[in-house]
């Protein structure tokens, strides 16, 4: 779909980095490939119906939620509310925005907003230290969807647990999602498209494999 250029990769679990220029500009999160894509709903019940089923892989052991990208639809039509609606009280929810959502916040549901470009990671690390956290264990990828947001947004996957699940939506056509989605190192995660085609945005999900060398 994108003309891509693959540059030499140090960011982890990246086979390359990718860029879209001078097809398409790698600061934009829209481009004429995207219109091709029509919708009826920006978070479709099929990215619901996926996302909490991959939630639910992992949530009895879930000690945090990292969310960029935060209720940018109703709760009943978001992944926020997947979350929140079915998370433990004692797994904490860091979500990430741009915008304020501090309405969500809840020091008794361990839930926090950090109103913050995702790029500024050290104020998520920091509220994670003071919350006792060294993981995220559900890393879900929402936000701006330009190649470079993209690139800030996949660089908290270094943070990801071993059995931790990163979740991106918009990966059917937007050109982040969509090029970071490909340049994912397959030697270290397995990776899955879902909700293909021309009437659903997408979404993926990625997990570590397993290094079953130490038991050998």
């Amino acid at each position: 779909m994108y003309q891509v250029t693959r540059n030499n990769s140090d960011m982890y679990g990246l086979k390359y980095i990718p860029s879209i220029e001078p097809q398409f500009s790698n600061v934009h999160d829209w481009t004429n490939l995207c219109e091709g894509i029509k919708v009826q709903r920006e978070f479709s019940d099929a990215n619901r119906e996926e996302l909490l089923k991959q939630f639910l892989k992992i949530r009895d052991k879930c000690k945090c939620i990292v969310e960029i990208g935060v209720a940018r639809n109703a709760p009943d039509e978001s992944s926020t509310g997947i979350f929140l609606d079915n998370k433990l009280t004692e797994t904490v929810y860091i979500g990430i925005d741009i915008e304020s959502k501090t309405f969500l916040n809840s020091v008794a549901d361990n839930i926090y907003t950090i109103q913050a470009d995702s790029k500024y990671k050290n104020k998520v690390i920091k509220l994670m230290k003071e919350l006792n956290l060294d993981s995220i264990d559900f890393l879900f990828i929402d936000g701006f969807h330009s190649v470079l947001q993209v690139l800030f947004d996949w660089s908290y996957a270094e943070f990801v647990s071993p059995f931790g699940i990163i979740g991106m939506h918009d990966t059917n056509a937007h050109p982040g999602p969509y090029t970071i989605f490909d340049a994912i190192d397959e030697k270290i995660f397995t990776k899955t498209k879902y909700c293909l085609g021309n009437n659903d945005w997408g979404i993926s999900f990625i997990e570590k494999k397993v290094d079953n060398s130490k038991d050998r």
